[in-house]
């Protein structure tokens, strides 16, 4: 069962990507907040198609909205903020730097969240935060250089075509 768990969170992680990259091109298309728009009225569409083939239903009536806490309410507004983020800079940066970027963003809040709910963080969570942290900025340095590295070279054969002829 354990190995059911990995799995749906590896799951999890690519189909985050892949859902990523296909809200960037339909922002890119339409514009950031009609792609964000369009997220969430087909993932509507998809939970409804879900509920049928599952025979799951959501019993409205008999559930008491006023005895949640006001924090239940904030997950679709934040999941809404994520799109319009991730359409926002996902063509703007290579997917594998921006999905370390949100990996460490996600593992510096869980250690925030951690710290507020238990009071302690232990410091081989906050090392290794750390370390992702310095291996994410060394990636994006390198990665600069080598596209501006590329740059260079197409604007030396760009000029050598134009003295040539």
């Amino acid at each position: 069962m354990f190995y059911l768990y990995i799995l749906s969170a590896l799951f999890a992680g690519i189909s985050v990507v892949i859902t990523r990259i296909f809200n960037a091109k339909i922002a890119e298309e339409l514009g950031t907040i009609q792609g964000t728009y369009i997220n969430y009225l087909t993932g509507l569409g998809g939970a409804f198609i879900f509920f049928i083939i599952s025979k799951e239903y959501v019993n409205l009536s008999g559930t008491s909205y006023s005895n949640l806490p006001i924090y239940a309410y904030f997950g679709g507004a934040i999941g809404i903020l994520v799109v319009v983020l991730s359409n926002y800079a996902t063509p703007k940066v290579s997917s594998f730097s921006l999905s370390l970027l949100i990996f460490t963003g996600q593992l510096f809040i869980g250690i925030v969240i951690d710290f507020i709910s238990y009071g302690d963080v232990s410091m081989g969570k906050i090392v290794g935060g750390i370390l992702i942290l310095l291996g994410l900025i060394y990636n994006i340095k390198v990665e600069k250089e080598t596209i501006n590295e590329e740059k260079i070279e197409v604007k030396k054969e760009v000029i050598s075509e134009e003295i040539i002829n």
